[in-house]
């Protein structure tokens, strides 16, 4: 989607929301039963529902085209397999360059590793991927090293958290199994017990801002605090001189609208919706906020159901497990037929200098760029110049 579509869209689900609360708030009959619930949850319960209405109408219509093209899921997998491999030889970039074993002219401090992880494609200080490392990836693939996925908050290139799972030797130590199986293949586990020359560099003008800081905000402290002080003080004596009343607290004891129990969403749309919208929920939104819904379970049941081949199920002493582990080969068995075509099509862009889109990285720098500044700052306060080259 470019961006006039994204505008267009946002405009489109800004409009549909005002319009759906109108219509709540336009519904007698609705109205009349929301005379029995606190006033407070009311509006909360309308923005939420309405919410979910345009959710229904914005992306059940996406998943009727998902299913028209399911296969490119595994072109889209085996793309991420791709970029995993570019993530450990950048990752690994960056343990030379901490160790100052390697210079890199697009970095001028560590955070500017994550511009790069969400760039990986376009990273140019890295070799693009051959034929010998996608063997090797696929090596790992049809492992049971393999790793399908990582939390929200994972960061390929996030060194320090990356070097503190390496040295932790317990079972809970989550070093990724990729950077594990790679070094493994290749013995470049060397670069792990590399110095961190840069990071303690950048520690260390750091300390010299956050110091030069506190001297400065140490006035300005103690200066609001001593009118906090005063504040207490008028405020406790106007409390004291006040005859009026304490206000009495009145509990409202109406029952509220439970909008995550089992069935009552689907209650409400009958009761208060029209047949296109009822239809629409019907096949978009039916399975409410059901939070004992094991959607892991559901995704790999459809999986297998819509295979192109038998697929024997191994005997295991929890049925559901056992649905887990063969749809997990099963994937991975389609990613690697798909890792072809996805290095075909990258090879296309990087042979015929096509590039890749660039992408917003998840940590912007004009929201990070505090980092840049205080080390700078803390370069000039310790009588270096004002530059990156230390």
């Amino acid at each position: 989607m470019n961006p006039q579509e994204e505008k267009e869209k946002a405009i489109w689900k800004q409009q549909k929301l005002i319009e759906f609360k109108q219509e709540l708030k336009n519904n007698a009959i609705f109205l009349s039963y929301l005379e029995k619930t606190p006033p407070h949850a009311r509006e909360r319960f309308i923005d939420e529902y309405a919410s979910d209405k345009v959710n229904w109408l914005d992306w059940g219509p996406q998943h009727v085209a998902w299913n028209d093209a399911e296969d490119l899921q595994w072109v889209e997998l085996a793309t991420k397999g791709l970029k995993e491999i570019q993530q450990k030889k950048l990752f690994d970039a960056q343990c030379l360059w901490r160790a100052e074993k390697l210079d890199i002219k697009e970095i001028n401090i560590g955070f500017d590793f994550y511009y790069w992880e969400d760039n990986i494609f376009n990273c140019s200080f890295i070799e693009p991927i051959n034929q010998d490392e996608v063997e090797m990836y696929l090596r790992y693939l049809l492992s049971d090293n393999y790793e399908a996925g990582h939390g929200f908050f994972f960061r390929w290139q996030n060194y320090a958290e990356r070097k503190k799972e390496y040295n932790d030797e317990s079972e809970m130590a989550s070093f990724p199994e990729w950077y594990d199986f790679h070094n493994g293949q290749t013995g470049l586990s060397i670069y792990m017990e590399f110095p961190d020359i840069k990071g303690d560099k950048e520690a260390f003008y750091y300390k010299l801002w956050v110091a030069e800081r506190v001297k400065n905000d140490k006035k300005k402290k103690v200066e609001a605090e001593v009118q906090k002080v005063e504040q207490q003080k008028v405020a406790e004596t106007q409390a004291a001189s006040s005859d009026a009343a304490a206000p009495q607290i009145d509990v409202d004891r109406r029952p509220h609208l439970d909008y995550f129990e089992d069935g009552w969403m689907t209650w409400f749309v009958k009761t208060f919706e029209d047949k296109q919208t009822q239809d629409i929920f019907d096949r978009y939104g039916g399975e409410e906020r059901n939070f004992d819904f094991d959607e892991f379970l559901d995704k790999d049941l459809d999986i297998l159901c819509k295979a192109d081949k038998l697929i024997p199920i191994e005997a295991w002493f929890d049925w559901k497990e056992a649905v887990h582990k063969i749809a997990d080969k099963f994937r991975r068995e389609k990613i690697a037929e798909a890792m072809p075509f996805a290095y075909k099509q990258y090879r296309v862009s990087i042979d015929l200098n096509l590039g890749f889109e660039e992408v917003q990285p998840l940590f912007r720098m004009e929201d990070w760029g505090w980092q840049y500044e205080a080390i700078l700052h803390g370069r000039e306060l310790n009588g270096e110049p004002r530059d990156y080259d230390f």
